[in-house]
């Protein structure tokens, strides 16, 4: 794992707390576990209601998808808020925050919230310097590169086996902890699919005696091969670099879409199916 990391969210806490005046609050900025700053604010200020009325829209909302959709619905259609920018802690996804970060006006994003609006932009940009081996050899459109793996039952299993139904490759390791949270989202989208669609779990830097394990304490009834390590892996020819990443293969093999760390872009495709 020297040079894969483990992601599932884009995720800033923003911690709201009053200071000693009761007409003053403080708002501590972090992205992720980094603190970023922290502004003071009078109760009675266009940023301090902003704020207060961005956090209502996903008050309640425990369902990430619930609350990615209110994120965006409220970012959109707020572009010279302060509150938007507070707001993007709650959003999960990268191509979600980049959506969002290119709404926001530049009276928002230059504006008390530029520090945390700033940390967001950066994270994009490191995230696309990253993922960049993996646009260069997942291309969608062409014919996903096939391979043979050893799978859960000691068989080997051949990608271009699976043809005639679409394929969901997940990207995913016995260490990756964004993985093993996301396995239950997943395990619903493959319950309401599973007559047009295969999910392929492709173990990756992994050990077998750690990959079986947690196969088995996670209860993932799909199909599951482990990766080889080194020159020649699947995840080399994939250009993967982050888990966990989903790559979606049609029926006659073609890449359709891919994404590192989220479903969201995956499961459009079968909205109206």
């Amino acid at each position: 794992m020297k040079t894969l990391f483990s992601i599932f969210c884009m995720l800033a806490l923003t911690v709201l707390t009053v200071s000693g005046q009761d007409a003053d609050t403080t708002i501590v900025l972090n992205y992720g576990p980094m603190p970023v700053g922290n502004i003071t604010v009078s109760k009675s200020s266009s940023t301090y209601r902003q704020v207060k009325e961005a956090e209502a829209v996903v008050e309640g909302l425990t369902d990430q998808k619930a609350k990615n959709r209110a994120v965006m619905s409220y970012v959109l259609s707020h572009p010279d808020s302060e509150g938007s920018v507070f707001l993007l802690n709650h959003l999960a996804g990268f191509s979600n925050g980049r959506k969002c970060l290119s709404a926001i006006s530049e009276q928002a994003r230059s504006g008390l919230m530029k520090p945390l609006y700033d940390a967001f932009s950066d994270g994009i940009k490191e995230f696309d310097t990253m993922a960049a081996k993996t646009r260069e050899a997942i291309v969608i459109g062409k014919e996903a590169k096939d391979f043979t793996l050893e799978d859960f039952s000691g068989k080997m299993l051949t990608l271009s086996s699976l043809r005639g139904k679409y394929v969901l490759l997940d990207f995913w390791g016995s260490w990756c902890g964004g993985c093993i949270q996301a396995f239950p989202h997943i395990k619903a989208f493959y319950a309401s699919h599973r007559d047009k669609v295969e999910v392929l779990g492709v173990a990756i830097h992994d050990k077998k005696d750690k990959w079986k394990a947690a196969a088995q304490e996670h209860e993932l009834p799909w199909k599951l091969v482990l990766d080889t390590e080194g020159k020649g892996s699947v995840a080399e020819a994939y250009g993967i670099v982050a888990a966990p990443t989903y790559v979606l293969i049609d029926p006659e093999g073609k890449v359709v879409e891919w994404n590192i760390g989220e479903m969201e872009s995956i499961e459009e495709h079968f909205d109206d199916n």
